[in-house]
């Protein structure tokens, strides 16, 4: 394993690379995880296209706000998932810490709110990486809200994006939330771009805006790419008796002409004194592709 600094689209940044997958995180705004990619072939000769998107023209903004893409942490309020909050600029640079194992990457105060941003990453072996997403309060007031764990990936042609639903348990729930319109936005509700099996619930991008927020136990989302003939997961723990927003735990989005495709975990709300923190903790996982068609159960 190595973990060096970095340049990537013109900006400061650490490169994570194991013998079978890359991760660069810029450092310089954020933070974010700009790229991820894996590495395949004998003596590891080959390396698969960057799963995430990544906006290096820097086309979609909104104020002072770059989307640039890639993994981000966003903060939410309850009862309001998307807020100015959300939207608040993070081009300044951050501070740096590296481990044995993996990096801290801290964003500066954001003094208007109260709170501060921190992405941990570290690597759990050469194809698996631990992904903390943090939001401290740093203000002397009461903080309220969620960190959300927000990754836009790049859907190529015949990528397929699944989330398992139930637990198979003997009362097996689930719940689907559907934004219809919202700060500008649309979606259909019968979308010939959402599959449901007995199981899953499977989106292949067809070049329409699509929303889903889901409450799913197993709290794992991927997506399988099957010209690279790779699967890229993210799960994370469920808590049933805590607070999310919608009361859901994971949401999929995909952006009008598939420019980019958002895996969300959502981390549960509460009230933060001083000093502590909200966090959604997230393993990723590089894996064979996934037949989301047949997935049952699926866990990391």
């Amino acid at each position: 394993m190595q973990i060096q600094k970095a340049i990537y689209d013109g900006l400061d940044a650490v490169e994570i690379k194991t013998p079978k997958a890359r991760l660069v995180i810029v450092t310089q705004i954020g933070p974010r995880v700009a790229h991820l990619s894996a590495i395949m072939g004998k003596g590891g000769k080959s390396e698969t296209r960057n799963l995430m998107f990544w906006d290096a023209p820097k086309k979609y903004q909104r104020g002072d706000w770059l989307l640039r893409g890639g993994h981000r942490i966003w903060g939410t309020r309850p009862l309001a998932d998307e807020t100015e909050e959300c939207y608040a600029a993070d081009n300044a640079p951050c501070k740096v810490r590296v481990g044995k194992r993996g990096v801290t990457i801290t964003g500066p105060k954001m003094d208007a709110y109260g709170v501060q941003k921190t992405l941990t990453v570290n690597v759990l072996d050469d194809y698996t990486f631990e992904v903390d997403s943090a939001v401290t309060n740093v203000g002397d007031m009461l903080w309220s809200g969620g960190a959300w764990a927000l990754t836009a990936t790049l859907p190529k042609k015949g990528t397929t994006y699944g989330i398992p639903l139930g637990d198979q348990s003997a009362w097996d729930l689930f719940a689907i939330v559907i934004s219809k319109s919202w700060g500008g936005h649309t979606t259909l509700v019968n979308d010939p771009q959402m599959q449901l099996t007995e199981n899953c619930l499977i989106v292949t991008p067809k070049g329409r805006e699509f929303k889903r927020m889901v409450q799913a136990p197993q709290g794992l989302i991927g997506m399988t790419d099957p010209v690279e003939k790779v699967s890229f997961l993210k799960q994370t723990e469920y808590d049933p008796t805590a607070r999310y927003s919608m009361n859901c735990n994971l949401a999929i989005y995909n952006g009008p002409g598939n420019f980019m495709t958002e895996m969300e975990t959502l981390g549960a709300e509460k009230t933060l004194r001083p000093g502590e923190t909200a966090r959604t903790s997230e393993i990723w996982a590089l894996r064979d592709p996934v037949d989301w068609k047949k997935v049952v159960t699926l866990k990391i």
